[in-house]
């Protein structure tokens, strides 16, 4: 059962992610002119993007119904949540990561738009985690 508890923070995770980044490019959208060719393109990417959201809710809610039942049977703890921190290494190899696709998109694309929202995630993520680390150390 811990895999699928693993699984459904991630999918969180993720889910959260793809949330912030379809906001940043509908706030882009908005203020993009009718002419614009990179119209198209964010009209792409954000159906891409709520794609995805539905496939990963649809995800979710199965964990969910697993994690579930597995507390009702005694398998996991029932009071447990999926608010758990990740480890800070993790978290510093996703921001990296995505810092890394920011700066290697094209200035004012979409893809560099989800991936500067998905590295500011990870950046406060990170933050919350050392803050959690150091308080833990005291």
């Amino acid at each position: 059962m811990v895999d699928s508890t693993t699984e459904l923070r991630a999918t969180s995770d993720l889910l959260l992610l793809d949330l912030d980044a379809l906001e940043q490019l509908e706030e882009q959208k908005r203020l993009t002119p009718h002419g614009d060719p990179k119209l198209v393109d964010l009209a792409a990417r954000i159906e891409e993007i709520a794609q995805r959201l539905l496939q990963g809710s649809r995800r979710q809610r199965e964990l969910t119904e697993a994690v579930t039942e597995a507390a009702q049977d005694g398998e996991v703890e029932h009071a447990a949540t999926i608010e758990a921190m990740r480890s800070v290494s993790a978290i510093l190899a996703d921001w990296r990561e995505a810092e890394r696709v920011a700066s290697q998109a094209v200035a004012g694309s979409p893809e560099r738009t989800e991936a500067e929202s998905m590295a500011a995630r990870f950046r406060d993520e990170y933050r919350r985690a050392f803050e959690s680390a150091r308080g833990e150390a005291s």
